[in-house]
């Protein structure tokens, strides 16, 4: 399988958020039931880190982002 690790940018949320709601289905990924729409996503993960796998043809096959913690 060929793929590029590639910054993810603002047009790859389509796939990254059907991704997101595939691990969602399963019950085990999260407390959420659904994906949130990009202004949420966005606003919760760091500007920097957000990454996804890409195929040749463009299709994704996974993300990664990162989240601020707090520090207590």
């Amino acid at each position: 399988m060929e793929f590029a690790v590639d910054t993810m940018q603002r047009s790859d949320w389509p796939q990254v958020r059907a991704i997101y709601g595939e691990g969602l289905a399963t019950g085990m990924a999260a407390f959420r039931l659904t994906p949130p729409k990009w202004e949420a996503w966005n606003a919760g993960y760091l500007p920097i880190g957000r990454s996804i796998a890409r195929e040749p043809d463009g299709n994704i096959l996974g993300w990664s982002a990162l989240a601020p913690v707090p520090d207590t």
